[in-house]
């Protein structure tokens, strides 16, 4: 009986015992002496606080897409040389009495420019192209520039002056820009008008007069040295061409002239970019401080 006793006493005081050492074996989440706790949820979000300057918001806001839409607009007039002188080719293959496009309507006596083949025309549409994208990116970086808002006082004198400096050689560089569209889409016009003016003049020949049979209905110029790129214009009575002299008409071809035109605008635009690259890049310097 005083066995059974002990060996009772005996569990009780093992039961507890076992039962706190297994519990340390539980993991935290298992175990009820811990409090239970929630997952970790989503950190709750962090504010920054941006610093910045007149100057660097406006050549942020600004002067950037300005700048983009002029680099953009080099890679517009750069596709032009090549067109040019496609264009070339193909007029001067139309003359060509060897040439599968010689002949195509043209007088005889007619300028190369004026000349045109499959090859021109195709060159002539790839250049037309150009013009209307080269033209909105002029309007719209002329527009950001001439906004008050830039040039809105800064409440710092030097940042001033470099926002006015800034925008007056970005229009400089813009204004040579328009110089060279005014080249490609003069051009474009020029030969579109000169086209439809001298459309249809192959079948002239066969068509006689109503009422003097043999006459035909347009007659030819009496100056064999009219400049055909004035279609629908007389020449200029006090505008003297040397081109004009007889034998020095050789080898005069107005299209290189446009060409050689093209390279100097290029050149110029080049060097009014390099110098506002300058400005802006050492404007830009002191906007990561």
């Amino acid at each position: 009986m005083l066995h059974k006793l002990i060996d009772a006493m005996q569990r009780s005081v093992l039961l507890p015992a076992c039962v706190l050492t297994c519990a340390g074996l539980l993991p935290l989440a298992a175990r009820s002496d811990v409090p239970a706790t929630t997952p970790p949820g989503t950190p709750p979000p962090q504010i920054y606080h941006i610093v910045t300057t007149a100057l660097c918001a406006r050549l942020h806001e600004r002067v950037r897409p300005s700048v983009a839409m002029i680099l953009q607009n080099d890679s517009g007039i750069a596709k032009s040389p090549p067109l040019f002188k496609k264009y070339q080719r193909g007029a001067l293959t139309a003359l060509d009495p060897a040439g599968q496009n010689f002949g195509n309507g043209a007088p005889p006596s007619s300028d190369s420019i004026y000349n045109h083949s499959p090859e021109t025309d195709m060159a002539l549409q790839q250049m037309s192209y150009l013009v209307i994208p080269i033209a909105r990116n002029l309007i719209a970086a002329q527009t950001l520039l001439d906004d008050p808002k830039l040039l809105a006082p800064t409440g710092n004198a030097t940042d001033d002056a470099t926002l006015h400096k800034i925008k007056q050689q970005l229009l400089d560089t813009i204004a040579f820009q328009s110089a060279s569209l005014d080249l490609i889409n003069g051009f474009v016009e020029t030969q579109q008008l000169g086209e439809l003016q001298h459309a249809g003049e192959e079948y002239i020949g066969s068509i006689d007069h109503p009422e003097t049979p043999g006459t035909p209905i347009v007659k030819n110029t009496p100056n064999p040295w009219q400049d055909p790129n004035t279609p629908g214009l007389a020449p200029n009575p006090y505008n003297f061409d040397p081109a004009t002299i007889p034998g020095l008409a050789v080898g005069y071809n107005p299209l290189t002239r446009i060409m050689d035109g093209m390279e100097w605008l290029r050149a110029e635009t080049q060097k009014r970019e390099d110098v506002a690259g300058k400005t802006i890049t050492t404007a830009l310097s002191e906007c990561g401080k």
